[in-house]
């Protein structure tokens, strides 16, 4: 499998989708989608932290297999999240709320960007629960999948990195994730061993650069 371009962009970009989805919700209009919406503001909405297990898969614009991902988790309303890859590659992107850190080990580099400016023109990275943001966003319905209810949205903006963002809810758990980019490249994200009450500190955001590493301030660019 190949390394794939742009990871740590659209990972972060679509956890800041995940953060700021309660506020699109109490948007959203029409009959068809207020009881799934309101269960997905109701629990959006309740969740201000959040540990879990993940896997990912990347599926190309032929179906192929691009590429396969696993490790733990955590986020935190507004704005703070870590996602530590074990495999294929060791890879850690952080957030502490004002600066985003992208570590990739094996290429011996860190990128540091702002996390107002720095995930790119996607509407989900402006700021965690902005509503003028999150107003780009369209509901396109809801559906029901082998036991799994999914709830697509969209980016208004024509701009935007990715297409469509699909929430999946197994009972009162979001399990799945899906997101399409403009290229049509699905990134599909599984959370397993969720606890929405772990016990986290300033610690779990905070990214220490190794010694020996290139350093990319994209302020400094």
């Amino acid at each position: 499998m190949r390394r794939t371009a742009g990871f740590g962009r659209r990972w972060a970009a679509c956890v800041l989708t995940l953060l700021s989805i309660t506020a699109v919700a109490g948007d959203v209009a029409g009959p068809d989608g207020d009881v799934a919406f309101e269960r997905l503001r109701q629990f959006l909405g309740a969740m201000q932290d959040l540990r879990a297990e993940f896997r990912q898969e990347i599926i190309g614009s032929e179906q192929e297999l691009v590429e396969q991902a696993a490790g733990t988790v955590v986020l935190s309303k507004p704005g703070r999240f870590r996602w530590d890859y074990r495999e294929p590659y060791e890879r850690v992107i952080v957030a502490d709320g004002e600066r985003v850190w992208l570590y990739e080990a094996d290429l011996e580099q860190v990128t540091v960007r702002r996390l107002a400016v720095g995930l790119g023109d996607t509407p989900a990275a402006l700021l965690t629960g902005n509503e003028e943001a999150l107003a780009q966003f369209e509901f396109l319905g809801a559906r029901v999948q082998e036991g799994i209810e999914w709830l697509q949205l969209a980016p208004r903006s024509v701009e935007a990195d990715f297409s469509t963002v699909d929430l999946g809810f197994a009972g009162d758990e979001l399990q799945r994730i899906e997101f399409v980019d403009r290229l049509g490249q699905r990134t599909r994200i599984s959370l397993s061993a969720i606890d929405r009450s772990p016990r986290l500190t300033d610690a779990d955001f905070r990214f220490d650069i190794p010694d020996g590493v290139d350093v990319i301030d994209e302020d400094d660019l």
